[in-house]
């Protein structure tokens, strides 16, 4: 919502509201599978995570299945860092992990990850932002080919938060003011402070 921030005045004030906590010993997560298919190749997650377990892989959002292999996800990768990643029956068709780890479980974090795989130039296709600043060191490196649909909004597949559907990387901690935006890849600054 372009314009719609609240007053610098008020920033450090500012209380998230309507958290969810998940706990990962409850294999807890919220699952939808599209009615009809969106935009499998732009859309932007957007949302606010509060570790509560580090040191062991979380999936805050993910789209897949198992058999075949087929998922796109962003985690938290067992070394803390974070990864989009998907695979195509099995095959690694994108992965990008940070050199960057965010272990602190008293922080709130801001990810925004704007996909747009119809882009000419490979690193223009995804970008990471986290806290308002572009993720640009990564460990890995495999961008995703030009025009790639991912499993993000497919019907073929269901769309989770706070799982992985099947590998038990259920996240602990929170979620909040969690935006899935279809057909645009937006940067943190859309979503205000």
């Amino acid at each position: 919502f372009p314009g719609s921030a609240i007053p610098s005045a008020a920033a450090d004030a500012y209380t998230i509201d309507n958290s969810l906590r998940f706990e990962d010993g409850d294999s807890a997560y919220l699952s939808r599978t599209p009615g009809s298919a969106g935009n499998l190749r732009t859309w932007t997650w957007s949302g606010w995570v509060k570790r509560g377990n580090i040191t062991a892989w979380q999936v805050p959002f993910a789209a897949g299945r198992s058999s075949p292999e087929d998922r796109t996800e962003i985690s938290f990768e067992s070394a803390d860092t974070i990864r989009i990643f998907q695979k195509d029956s099995g095959s690694t068709a994108m992965a990008l992990v940070t050199t960057q780890v965010f272990r602190d479980p008293s922080a709130w974090y801001h990810i925004v990850v704007a996909m747009d795989t119809t882009q000419g130039t490979d690193t223009d296709r995804v970008k990471l932002y986290v806290n308002g600043s572009q993720v640009t060191a990564f460990g890995t490196t495999t961008y995703p080919t030009q025009n790639l649909d991912t499993w993000v909004n497919s019907t073929a597949v269901p769309t989770l938060v706070g799982n992985d559907y099947s590998y038990s990387a259920d996240l602990d901690g929170y979620l909040a003011e969690v935006h899935f935006i279809d057909g645009q890849a937006l940067e943190p600054s859309e979503f205000g402070y």
